[in-house]
């Protein structure tokens, strides 16, 4: 095992508490509602990807988006928060904005005190605060990104609720004309990927392709080793590797995601250090590609351009 600086195991702590929410808020998820037959709300109600209609109103002036993936969806289509929570940092200027505390466990006091009409809330983090939420007597639209596939959709999705779906629908297509390109695009090219992250205990995690980060390799035609490993840890969307499973599963490249800010090392650089991770193929080659917490991680959203590109990148520069 690594011994890991106290930032780096703070920082896997922040995140090991934010996934497990996510994980408990998982579990009995619903399907998303089937459209009616028309493919249209009534007027002024949208069906959330939780598959909850909600009424929401005409024109909301004071939106409150409560997690990172929902300012960010919010703000690419032209609207405003008038709150964040601490993980949302993009894009630049709501960073002044006031913080009504973690994503996975915002302060409804604080949030109320902003007199919000609209809240934003995060459908895969945040599914299980939905009655808290709605304790404010507001409505409350839940949308987050899962996949690649999910980001037009919630796009369109915020802007019907907040009163400019022309602007969600372009802003949708726009991506989905960026995105086009993208798909597929290193398949010819037969890689064998696996994205890793680690918790501050030194345990390893590889991204299945239902997590985000599997998305977007599956999206750009990668294959991903670990797409079939069962669901193990607290981690959705990630299986608990040892080194051991790692090697057996031979991956051409290796990506590392670190959560932990600098100047906490990054997991690219652990990985050789690391009792039989530094043995693999990938590993003794220099094939590891550190990739970006806030695109595969923290924020998935609208710059999942960029996070492909990214992606795209890093595996054309290793393969």
């Amino acid at each position: 095992m690594v011994a890991s600086p106290r930032r780096w195991a703070a920082g896997i702590a922040a995140l090991a508490l934010a996934l497990i929410a996510l994980a408990l808020a998982g579990c009995g998820r619903e399907a998303p509602a089937t459209p009616t037959p028309s493919g249209r709300a009534a007027p002024g109600v949208v069906t959330d990807f939780l598959g909850r209609r909600v009424q929401v109103p005409p024109s909301p002036s004071r939106v409150a988006a409560v997690s990172p993936t929902t300012v960010e969806l919010l703000y690419y289509i032209g609207g405003v928060s008038v709150v964040r929570t601490d993980g949302a940092s993009y894009p630049p200027q709501v960073a002044d904005l006031p913080s009504v505390g973690p994503s996975y466990s915002p302060s409804l006091e604080r949030l109320a005190s902003y007199s919000p009409d609209l809240v934003l809330a995060d459908s895969v983090l945040q599914q299980g605060l939905v009655q808290r939420l709605e304790s404010l007597g507001v409505p409350v639209v839940m949308v987050g990104i899962e996949r690649v596939e999910d980001v037009p959709r919630a796009l369109r999705l915020v802007g019907q609720a907040i009163g400019r779906p022309d602007a969600g629908e372009e802003a949708a297509a726009r991506l989905e004309r960026e995105l086009e390109p993208l798909r597929g695009s290193v398949a010819g090219r037969r890689l064998r990927a696996m994205a890793l992250i680690a918790d501050a205990q030194g345990n390893v995690y590889a991204a299945r392709n239902d997590a985000y980060v599997g998305s977007v390799l599956q999206f750009l035609g990668a294959q991903n080793v670990a797409a079939d490993l069962p669901q193990t840890g607290p981690f959705p969307g990630f299986s608990q590797v040892n080194a051991e499973a790692a090697s057996d599963l031979d991956p051409d490249v290796v990506l590392a995601i670190s959560p932990a800010p600098p100047p906490a090392p990054r997991l690219s650089q652990l990985l050789p250090r690391m009792p039989g991770f530094g043995s693999l193929r990938a590993v003794r080659e220099g094939r590891v590609v550190e990739l970006d917490p806030a695109l595969f991680l923290q924020a998935p959203g609208p710059r999942v351009v960029e996070a492909a590109r990214q992606l795209k990148q890093a595996l054309e520069g290793t393969g």
